[in-house]
């Protein structure tokens, strides 16, 4: 079961990348340049850890119905070309409720593979702190809400988070998704 979700998720995140973003040119990504001494965010390097650069105390608190859920690292499976991240990390909160999918997956990858810019009828520009990126939300056909945000980072690198929300009607899988990237550059930035 969590296998389909995740996958379903991670068919958000490919899906609203399809066109596959033409790299940047000419465009200062937004902010600051980290001194080359940086090793932990130099070109080519991951911008953070996907596991670590949230925990599950950052997700609202209607939807933290357990005490703590310990994030799975996630990389991209090389059998699906479909997965256009570099790296990811997955937290879900279905245990103990089957067929009620919550499953957020944090990731990071290239500009050159994942789209920050609005380019579909369901896309929204987004700003995170001074991150510009692209936010999507779904329903897919059994009526479970997923959203998607993309944003920005040093170096031609991108953030996003995707989460399918079938456990929490009442609670728009956008907000936490727009929670979580803010979190994300806020510590970045910091």
């Amino acid at each position: 079961m969590r296998r389909t979700h995740l996958t379903a998720a991670l068919l958000v995140v490919a899906t609203v990348a399809a066109g596959c973003a033409q790299p940047v040119r000419g465009e200062a990504l937004a902010g600051p340049t980290p001194p080359p001494t940086t090793t932990s965010r130099l070109p080519g390097s991951a911008p953070f850890d996907p596991c670590k650069i949230i925990s599950w105390k950052d997700f609202p608190l209607d939807v933290r119905t357990v005490e703590d859920v310990t994030p799975r690292h996630r990389p991209p499976n090389p059998q699906e070309p479909n997965e256009v991240y570099s790296d990811g990390c997955a937290f879900d909160n279905n245990e103990l409720v089957p067929f009620k999918a919550f499953m957020t997956l944090v990731i990071w990858g290239s500009i050159t593979k994942i789209r920050v810019d609005p380019k579909n009828p369901g896309d929204k520009p987004v700003m995170y702190g001074n991150r510009r990126g692209v936010q999507t939300a779904d329903v897919d056909e059994k009526g479970v809400k997923g959203c998607v945000t993309r944003f920005t980072l040093d170096y031609g690198q991108v953030g996003g988070v995707s989460l399918i929300n079938g456990r929490f009607p009442d609670v728009d899988p956008c907000t936490v998704v727009d929670a979580l990237a803010a979190k994300i550059v806020e510590r970045l930035d910091s």
